[in-house]
């Protein structure tokens, strides 16, 4: 999601009949996206490299010192490649995942991390400067409520998960969350991680945009 599209969701989430203070302080307004999960990740990487590879082959026919009878032959590996790329990309197409992704109050994020912190609560060490001999305590990072807050985020923020069929599941669980963390593609996983924390970003820009309109109506 860009600037752009932050926006454009803040405005989408502001449009007449769909907009309410109280259901945005609750969460029902906030800004939403979708994330395109593709499980095939092995033919996405070939489709990459034969998209690649057409690129190279038009740069050859674009040449001014290429000869008619070179050009024939790279249009016809030219027109070959595409076909191979469309191929794939059907077939990525059969196998996609739609994540609906959905802005959550800052309360809850809050509310997710104190979760966090009671299951594995905050150990500290002491970190003494050896020039001054002050000693001040530092926390210790632990990858296990890491781990936690990231799949009870995962779980606040996925609304929807929309199979090829286009059969949906509303909402997943922290269980679920997991073991999708567990089992999907690294690529996706940070697909939609990103796309987490950047609506966090278009929720902000919601609620600012919402106590502006509050008290200018006010």
């Amino acid at each position: 999601m860009s600037d752009q599209e932050i926006i454009e969701a803040v405005e989408q989430a502001k449009k007449p009949g769909t907009f309410s203070i109280v259901d945005a302080v609750k969460g029902r307004g906030y800004p939403k996206s979708a994330v395109d999960i593709y499980l095939s990740e092995d033919i996405a990487h070939y489709a990459a490299e034969i998209d690649e590879k057409i690129n190279n082959l038009q740069s050859e026919m674009d040449s001014k010192s290429i000869t008619p009878k070179s050009l024939k032959a790279l249009s016809e590996q030219h027109e070959k490649m595409i076909d191979q790329k469309y191929k794939l990309v059907k077939e990525m197409s059969d196998d996609k995942y739609v994540f609906h992704i959905t802005g959550i109050p800052e309360g809850d994020r809050d509310a997710i991390e104190k979760e966090a912190y009671e299951k594995y609560p905050a150990k500290y060490d002491n970190d003494r400067n050896p020039f001054s001999g002050e000693s001040t305590k530092k926390e210790i990072n632990d990858p296990d409520r890491q781990k936690l807050f990231t799949v009870l985020l995962w779980a606040a923020h996925i609304e929807k998960v929309v199979d090829p069929s286009g059969a949906e599941q509303n909402g997943i669980t922290p269980q679920e969350a997991q073991e999708l963390r567990n089992y999907l593609p690294v690529a996706s996983i940070s697909k939609i991680t990103e796309s987490i924390e950047k609506i966090r970003a278009a929720s902000a820009v919601f609620m600012m945009s919402v106590n502006e309109d509050f008290l200018a109506k006010s």
